[in-house]
C-alpha cells in the first residue's frame, strides 16, 4: 500500500547533507555573542546581528512600551484591521531613509521577496509573459516564485559581461523585462556593482530589483545599506529588519504606484497576519538609532579587515568576500562538518553551509561579523582557526 510517510522517510534516509535543529541558550554571563549548548560556552560567530541591536536596551524598552500599548497580536491582516497607526509613521521613516516616494512594512525577508516578485510578475497584468535576468547567487527566497512566473535567465555571479550577453539577446524581444541582484550576497560575502547593474538596467529598459538585506545596518549613509545611494534608478529595494537591524520583518521602498499595486496584489501582505507590535517598536527604535551607530560599523568593517588578513596569511579560501560575511570554503561536506566540530571544541560557533544553500564541493563554515564582538572574542577566534589550521597541516587534510 502506497504511505506518503514512507516517501518522506525515504528523502531522509537518501540525503546526503541532512539537517537537525541545535538548541543554544544565552550565556549566563550575559555576555552579548555569547552562547551556552550542552554546558558549553561558545562565541557565536554565525549571527545576522551585525550591530549587536537584538539586545539593545532601547529596542528591548520600546517593544514592551508597544506591547503594552497595542498588546502582543495584531489580530489580523493589515487590509482588515491589523494597521495599527505606527505603520504610517514607521513607512514614512523608511521611505526618507530609503531616499524612496514609499515604503511598505511586510513580513519575513523570503516572504517579501517571495509574494513581491509573485505580484511584479504576473502576467494577467503585465499583458505577457515577462523575462527576469537572475544573478546565479541570488536567494532561494527570490528563485521560488519566478519560474512559475517569467521565463528565467541566470547570468554568471557578478559578471556583468555575461549580463549584457544575455540582455543584448532578448533586446529586440517585446516583454516586461527584470533584473534581480543582491548588493551583499550573504553566502560569499561578496558585493555586486550596482552602478554597472543600473547601466545595464537604463539602456536595455529593464526594471531593477535591489536585495539590500545584508548590507542594511552595515554599509551605505547612516547605515541603510548600498541600494537607497542609488535609489532614484533602482525601481525597488528590499530590505529586512532581522539582521543589521537586530529585530523582524521586511520592507520594500518604492514608488507610490507600486506600493498602491502591492497593497493590492501582494499576497504576503493581504493573507498574512500583521507583525507583533511588538515587533513594531523594536523596529521604531532601529529606525531611530542606526545614524547614530557610526562607531559600532567602523569596527565591524576594522574586524573584518582583520580577519580576511588572517586568512589570506594562512591560505584560507575566503572567496571574494569584501564585507562582514567571510565564508571559510573548505569544499568537502564531512570535511567542513569536522572543522566546525573542532571549532566549537574550542568555543566557536560557526556552523556549516551545505547544498542546497551552496553548490556540492563548496561546502563552507560562513563567519559572520558583529560590532558586538569584543577584543578578546575576535582573539579567541583567530586562535582557535589557527590552531585548525595547524592541525589540519599536520595531518595533510585537504
Amino acid at each position: 500500500m502506497f504511505s506518503l510517510e514512507n516517501c518522506y522517510q525515504n528523502f531522509l534516509d537518501s540525503n546526503p547533507y541532512p539537517r537537525e535543529l541545535t538548541s543554544y541558550d544565552i550565556a549566563h554571563k550575559g555576555l552579548h555573542m555569547h552562547l551556552m549548548h550542552q554546558d558549553k560556552l561558545l562565541i557565536n560567530f554565525c549571527s545576522n546581528d551585525y550591530l549587536g541591536l537584538a539586545k539593545h536596551p532601547l529596542l528591548i524598552s520600546r517593544s514592551q512600551e508597544y506591547a503594552e500599548k497595542f498588546g502582543v497580536g495584531a489580530a489580523s491582516s493589515r487590509l482588515v484591521c491589523g494597521n495599527f497607526s505606527i505603520y504610517e509613521q514607521l513607512e514614512n521613516q523608511l521611505a526618507k531613509a530609503l531616499n524612496k516616494p514609499a515604503a511598505l512594512i511586510l513580513g519575513t525577508g523570503y516572504q517579501a521577496n517571495i509574494s513581491v516578485l509573485e505580484a511584479l510578475l504576473d502576467s494577467k497584468v503585465l499583458g505577457q509573459k515577462p523575462l527576469v535576468f537572475c544573478d546565479k547567487l541570488c536567494h532561494a527566497s527570490m528563485l521560488t516564485s519566478i519560474y512559475s512566473k517569467a521565463h528565467v535567465l541566470r547570468f554568471k555571479h557578478n559578471d556583468l559581461n555575461h549580463l549584457e550577453t544575455l540582455l543584448n539577446k532578448y533586446s529586440e524581444v517585446n516583454q516586461p523585462k527584470f533584473i534581480l541582484a543582491e548588493s551583499v550576497y550573504s553566502m560569499e560575502g561578496d558585493s555586486a556593482n550596482l552602478p554597472g547593474l543600473i547601466e545595464l538596467a537604463k539602456r536595455y529598459h529593464t526594471f531593477l530589483y535591489i536585495d539590500d538585506a545584508h548590507a542594511v545596518g552595515v554599509c551605505g549613509k547612516k547605515g541603510w545599506g548600498v541600494a537607497p545611494e542609488f535609489a532614484e534608478e533602482i525601481d525597488i529595494i528590499m530590505g529586512t529588519f532581522s539582521k543589521g537591524l537586530g529585530s523582524f520583518g521586511a520592507y520594500i521602498g518604492c514608488s507610490v504606484t507600486l506600493r498602491n499595486y502591492l497593497v493590492n496584489k501582494c499576497k504576503g501582505l493581504i493573507y498574512s497576519t500583521g507583525l507583533s507590535p511588538a515587533i513594531l517598536g523594536a523596529i521604531s527604535a532601529a529606525i531611530e538609532i542606526l545614524p547614530q551607530l557610526e562607531n559600532e560599523r567602523q569596527k565591524l568593517i576594522m574586524n573584518a579587515n582583520k580577519i580576511r588578513h588572517f586568512f589570506q596569511q594562512n591560505a584560507i579560501n575566503y572567496g571574494n568576500s569584501n564585507t562582514h560575511i567571510l565564508p571559510w570554503i573548505i569544499g568537502d561536506a564531512k570535511d567542513t562538518l569536522r572543522v566546525s566540530q573542532k571549532l566549537t571544541e574550542m568555543g566557536v560557533l560557526g556552523t556549516t553551509i551545505r547544498p542546497p544553500s551552496v553548490p556540492t564541493g563548496l561546502c563552507r563554515i560562513r563567519f559572520c561579523l558583529s560590532s558586538a564582538h569584543s577584543d578578546s572574542d575576535i582573539q579567541h577566534f583567530l586562535t582557535a582557526i589557527q590552531k585548525v589550521c595547524s592541525s589540519r597541516k599536520s595531518t595533510h587534510s585537504v
